[in-house]
């Protein structure tokens, strides 16, 4: 038999007093409650659509910086040289507008493009080493895009777009909270913006050279540009020189003449003889006799029973002198030759008037240029052997004396490529100050060593940019660059030497928020390298040279000055340095180039050396224009950095 067993009724009233608690406790806090849950899921809305606005902006200020970046690449491909009044923002702007509004819409954002794009130019603050931004300020590399979702209902715009099969209205409006009515904040105002900008270049322009830029002004490149053009060049070159005074030197090559002794009798003659490369000619006013060759050898040779007033006789070693018997004339030597003549330096000076004119420049002399003259492979080769005048001149100062301290004045001149070279840095200076985008540039040249090039005193310019050596201060770096000559310093070409320097150069002097750059250039194949320099163990090229994608290298070398050039190229790689490269001639290492510029971010241009001077200098200036516009890629920055 069980029990029933009964609470006592005091505990039961207690029971009945909790639950009566708990439910008050319940519905005094439900408010509070749903104000938490209202705030956690109206939050998570807004730091979504916030973020989706974000993105939508970042993305839309980079399309739109890009256009900007695009019209500069355009300019640079207008025909000859670029565009020399680029004006990015005439081109860019409507079209930066457009595309802000494009792509923002795509990420479905919609935004005024005529109020919600700014575009500002960055510029570096010497004096903070800040890049302040200055809107509206012209030409335009910032732009600002701004969004949000911040219009009244009534005021605001919407546009319906298609998604696949669905119609998806997107609007400005400020953003409806789902239970933001439980705090008396149905909507959320939220606006965003994004920067982007296009990134000034610290650059550094590394030039060869080298004594070889000149050889397309020389006799030796008549096979590969024809005679006229070779020469046409050199009568430039001779015109660029002052000219100098070279007495009655006539500028095309003659044979020397020489006059023989006036006729003091009726039954004397009047002798000329023309000396030429490997014979002589004679003309008398009487009837030859004989002829008598003498060589350099000490030999002669006779020609006699001859009959008539001229002849040419051909010898059979190198003639320095002959004698003449022509009527009753005599050398008085005994020898019962007629009269003498020598092909002598001092001849050659007294028939062209340069026995009492000294030597124009501080190297060389009328008798070196004689002798040069005679004996030069190239004169000969191309038939002007023993024929004297200023454009062998030339060309004996291009392969003989082209240093600076040798012969001054060759700066002046148009020798090629040089010269094609000195134009298309004048045209890449005066790009980058169309475009004044804030960058800054430096040179380095090499030959058989590398220097930096920060000061000129000369009669007409004195620079001296030491202090700033990577400037702002285009024309002081193009007339420090247009007073070289090729072959300046020296002759050889150490390529590698001018990146070590040019990368030197860059780590000193580049400013914070500017992209170190390098425009290297060269018309040959590097030949220099340190003494005992070695390529390092663990050197892999499929690491550097893969343009493919498959894994293994597209270029490689056992040439051990190459490889230092390319090691030294790695060095300023890995310093974040861009290289751009260019291969000027026949003569250049374009594979070389290519691969360096592939390695380092850049582009190689190659101007090849089957084309005339005119197609070359052309292809140059195209060349220094499409680097000079190969911006960095836009960049997204925080407006205070």
């Amino acid at each position: 038999m069980h029990k029933q067993l009964h609470k006592p009724a005091g505990a039961r009233r207690t029971k009945r007093f909790r639950r009566g608690v708990v439910t008050a406790i319940v519905v005094l806090c439900m408010p509070v409650l749903l104000a938490f849950v209202a705030f956690a899921v109206d939050t998570g809305l807004i730091s979504l659509t916030r973020t989706n606005l974000q993105n939508a902006v970042d993305a839309a200020a980079l399309a739109a910086s890009q256009e900007i970046t695009g019209a500069i690449y355009d300019a640079g491909q207008e025909g000859e040289g670029g565009d020399p009044d680029i004006d990015a923002n005439s081109i860019a702007v409507a079209n930066a507008r457009q595309m802000a509004y494009d792509v923002a819409l795509a990420n479905g954002v919609l935004i005024d493009s005529d109020v919600g794009v700014t575009f500002g130019k960055r510029v570096f603050n010497e004096a903070t080493g800040d890049w302040p931004i200055q809107w509206g300020a012209e030409p335009y590399n910032v732009v600002k895009v701004t969004a949000g979702r911040n219009q009244p209902t009534e005021t605001a715009a919407s546009v319906t777009v298609h998604r696949g099969d669905k119609i998806i209205t997107i609007t400005n409006a400020k953003l409806a909270l789902l239970f933001g009515w439980v705090v008396g904040r149905p909507t959320a105002d939220l606006t965003t913006s994004a920067t982007a900008f296009v990134e000034a270049r610290d650059i550094v322009i590394v030039l060869d050279f080298s004594g070889s830029m000149n050889d397309d002004s020389e006799y030796k490149s008549i096979n590969k540009r024809g005679r006229e053009v070779v020469e046409g060049n050199m009568a430039e070159i001779f015109e660029a020189l002052g000219p100098p005074d070279v007495g009655c030197l006539p500028f095309d090559p003659t044979y020397l003449t020489v006059v023989g002794q006036p006729p003091d009798a009726p039954d004397k003659p009047q002798i000329e003889v023309t000396f030429k490369a490997d014979s002589i000619y004679v003309e008398s006013t009487k009837d030859l006799s004989n002829v008598v060759l003498g060589f350099d050898d000490g030999s002669t040779q006779k020609f006699d029973e001859l009959s008539g007033y001229t002849g040419e006789f051909q010898g059979t070693g190198n003639i320095v002198k002959c004698w003449i018997k022509s009527g009753d004339n005599d050398s008085g030597e005994g020898t019962g030759y007629g009269e003498r003549f020598e092909d002598t330096n001092d001849a050659v000076k007294a028939a062209f008037c340069l026995d009492s004119i000294s030597y124009p420049y501080p190297s060389g002399s009328w008798n070196s240029l004689i002798n040069y003259c005679r004996t030069s492979y190239y004169v000969r080769k191309y038939g002007y052997k023993k024929m004297y005048g200023s454009m062998t001149m030339v060309n004996y100062l291009l392969e003989q004396k082209y240093k600076h301290s040798r012969t001054p004045d060759l700066w002046k001149t148009p020798h090629y490529p040089f010269h094609a070279v000195k134009e298309g840095a004048t045209l890449f200076l005066g790009f980058l100050t169309n475009l004044d985008f804030g960058d800054e540039v430096g040179l380095v040249s090499y030959a058989t060593t590398a220097q930096r090039e920060t000061t000129l005193d000369e009669d007409d310019a004195t620079v001296d940019i030491t202090s700033n050596p990577i400037t702002d201060d285009y024309e002081a770096v193009d007339t420090i660059q247009r007073h070289k000559q090729a072959g300046h310093y020296s002759n050889m070409t150490n390529m590698g030497d001018g990146i070590k320097k040019a990368k030197e150069l860059l780590i000193e002097h580049v400013r914070y928020g500017a992209r170190p750059t390098m425009l290297l250039m060269t018309d040959g194949n590097t030949n220099q390298m340190p003494s005992g320099w070695a390529q390092p163990d663990g050197w892999n090229w499929d690491e550097l040279t893969d343009y493919d994608g498959d894994g293994a290298a597209d270029y490689t070398t056992s040439d051990t000055k190459k490889q230092y050039s390319f090691w030294e190229a790695k060095q300023a790689i890995n310093m974040g340095i861009t290289i751009h490269t260019m291969s000027v001639g026949a003569g250049a290492d374009g594979s070389l180039m290519k691969a360096i510029a592939f390695a380092g971010g850049g582009i190689w241009i190659e101007v090849p050396g089957d084309v005339t001077i005119a197609e070359m200098q052309e292809e140059i200036l195209e060349a220094f224009t499409e680097i000079a516009a190969k911006v960095p890629p836009a960049k997204l920055v925080y407006e205070d950095q």
